[in-house]
């Protein structure tokens, strides 16, 4: 687990299980590849970002925040 990683809720839907990449399925990651941030984002950095499983809301990490 990262180092002061914390689950957060979804900040769409609530659902409290936002999941990083890696803990993705393989049919998540097949949905989370066709999300509209993988144009903005390369394969790289979206592997940093926090998925929603229920509304698919993806979330980029603060840059700022200290891990």
């Amino acid at each position: 687990m990262m180092k002061g990683f914390q689950r957060k809720m979804c900040p769409k839907c609530h659902f409290p299980q936002m999941k990083r990449w890696e803990e993705l399925t393989d049919e998540e990651k097949f949905l989370a590849e066709r999300l509209p941030m993988s144009a903005t984002f390369t394969r790289r950095e979206r592997e940093k970002h926090t998925f929603c499983p229920r509304c698919w809301q993806e979330v980029v990490p603060d840059e700022t925040a200290d891990c």
